[in-house]
């Protein structure tokens, strides 16, 4: 036994450090153990001697020795940075966006990937995602009803070209089936901001006239049953910057029509025969019809009432200074320099008739009465005569 140990001490003695370490070196870049043996003349337990010696001291020196744990490393961290790129495709987000954005486009990969994952990417702790998916309120079914109401609200109102308020909105919708008040459409209006067009409300001072005495026939009975019974009439001033426009309209109390109208740049007797001319001529010479206006100059001119008794029409005259008595004349006229005439800005005289014009479409055609059960005036009139 001592003798093996004294052979193996003079082999070790017979080579250098440099060659020992060379050695090991060869080992470390893969040179089989046998050709090392065979090459160097020493035994296996001599050989593994000087690696176990030497590796540490090389393993220091030499930096660019990649082991197999380091490749695992690597392998895991490609793998994670892959995971990585591929979530911030699908996510469409970066962590420089809004934080209620990174939150949906976690919260929409949820399951997908790992929380921790996601969160640490976009920069978004962890805990505030949990609190927004496990604790934010779900939508009720009144809420998603109130988006649907509030879109239709805003359809109508931009239809109307901002005219109509919460009452009109709601005629309006019950008219297409929906089922919703007043004060819900005004809740809604008031959260979206939305409010109708307004004017200031006229003021009437009852006043003595010096005038003749006219019949008046009408006596505030508004609701007719028929078309052509009564119509009523009036002249309103309208203001464009410098210049003064007058006009002139007839209306059909059975279905609150606007059966005629004329713009003129003078208030004469001639407007309002040449109004009543039109209206009389569009529905056909009605018999048995009754005109009903105030006490203006032109509508008691022996012109006017010579017009009237030609045609056959009886002339009602409302009592003096009290514009109630034609109060349907009046509503309708503050409603058009309330919704029309009050909001825009006019060129000229045929910019102002043009815009008068859509106007009274729109009053026929699309603007509810309430007085009507909130039918137009077109639909009021097909109603009574499919009957």
């Amino acid at each position: 036994m001592m003798s093996v140990i004294f052979k193996r001490k003079i082999i070790t003695m017979k080579y250098t450090k440099e060659q020992k370490k060379r050695l090991v070196q060869e080992y470390c870049q893969g040179v089989a153990v046998k050709d090392l043996l065979s090459k160097y003349e020493i035994s296996r337990s001599t050989a593994y001697e000087w690696v176990k010696s030497y590796k540490t001291h090389i393993d220091k020196k030499t930096k660019n020795v990649f082991n197999y744990k380091q490749l695992l490393d690597c392998q895991k961290k490609l793998q994670r940075t892959e995971l990585e790129l591929q979530f911030l495709k699908e996510a469409q987000c970066f962590d420089t966006a809004p934080r209620k954005i990174k939150l949906e486009a976690v919260e929409s990969l949820f399951g997908k990937y790992p929380v921790k994952m996601m969160c640490r990417v976009l920069k978004l702790d962890t805990a505030t995602f949990y609190n927004y998916h496990f604790r934010r309120v779900v939508k009720t079914m009144y809420a998603i009803r109130d988006e649907t109401l509030k879109e239709k609200i805003k359809q109508v109102y931009e239809e109307s070209e901002h005219r109509f308020g919460a009452k009109k909105i709601t005629a309006k919708l019950q008219l297409i089936g929906e089922s919703v008040s007043m004060n819900k459409v005004s809740s809604l209006m008031k959260e979206m901001g939305l409010k109708s067009k307004q004017c200031k409300k006229r003021v009437f001072v009852q006043q003595e006239s010096k005038r003749p005495c006219l019949p008046h026939l009408l006596h505030r009975e508004f609701t007719q049953k028929q078309p052509n019974v009564f119509w009523v009439g009036d002249i309103t001033q309208i203001k464009t910057g410098r210049l003064n426009f007058y006009l002139c309209v007839i209306i059909d109390l059975f279905s609150r029509k606007v059966i005629a109208h004329r713009l003129s740049g003078q208030c004469t007797t001639n407007l309002a025969v040449n109004t009543f001319n039109d209206a009389y001529e569009l529905r056909g010479q009605p018999k048995g019809l009754s005109f009903h206006s105030d006490r203006g100059g032109q509508y008691i001119s022996y012109e006017y009432r010579e017009l009237l008794r030609f045609y056959g029409v009886k002339q009602s005259c409302s009592k003096a200074y009290n514009p109630y008595d034609n109060a349907v004349v009046e509503s309708f006229f503050s409603r058009l320099k309330q919704e029309e005439i009050n909001c825009g800005q006019f060129e000229d005289f045929f910019d102002l008739k043009t815009k008068i014009g859509k106007y009274m479409d729109f009053y026929n055609n699309y603007r509810p009465h309430e007085s009507l059960g909130n039918m137009t005036p077109n639909q009021k009139e097909i109603e009574y005569y499919s009957k």
